[in-house]
């Protein structure tokens, strides 16, 4: 929940609807204000003023709760193991201090990894890739400057 909800949608306990502060000035001091005026004509006695609110209230929780039992249900999110180091990948050609964890050097986009040599194979849309992202970052480069 959201510290910055309005009063009106936090005594309500609204779960599924979330109403605006101008919302919520409209259901309760606009209803007390329409409670008054029809007392004030003498079409509703005083117990008006205090019945409109609470009838509000009660409708908007009510549609709450219907807005409630027509959501589709959320699937539980299973619960994954806690993350353990990755072994470091260290290329013969590479420095030590170029090494990374095994995930980084499979998802890089410039190639694929060959699980027989370990080699990167180039294919002819990772280039095409590859130069589109250059041009991209050139020309924002130059955007910024």
């Amino acid at each position: 929940m959201s510290p910055h909800r309005p009063l009106y949608a936090r005594v309500l306990r609204l779960k599924f609807l979330t109403p605006s502060g101008f919302l919520c000035f409209v259901f309760f001091e606009g209803a007390v204000a329409l409670g008054i005026l029809l007392a004030l004509a003498e079409l509703v006695s005083w117990w008006g003023v205090i019945v409109l609110p609470v009838t509000v209230a009660i409708m908007v929780k009510l549609n709450d709760l219907i807005a409630g039992s027509l959501t589709p249900a959320a699937t539980p999110v299973p619960v994954r193991a806690p993350a353990v180091a990755r072994p470091l990948v260290e290329h013969a050609s590479a420095p030590r201090a170029d090494r990374r964890p095994a995930d980084e050097a499979t998802r890089r986009l410039p190639g694929m990894v060959s699980r027989e040599r370990g080699a990167p194979i180039k294919r002819p849309w990772v280039e095409r890739a590859e130069a589109q992202q250059q041009w991209i970052r050139q020309s924002a480069t130059r955007r910024y400057e």
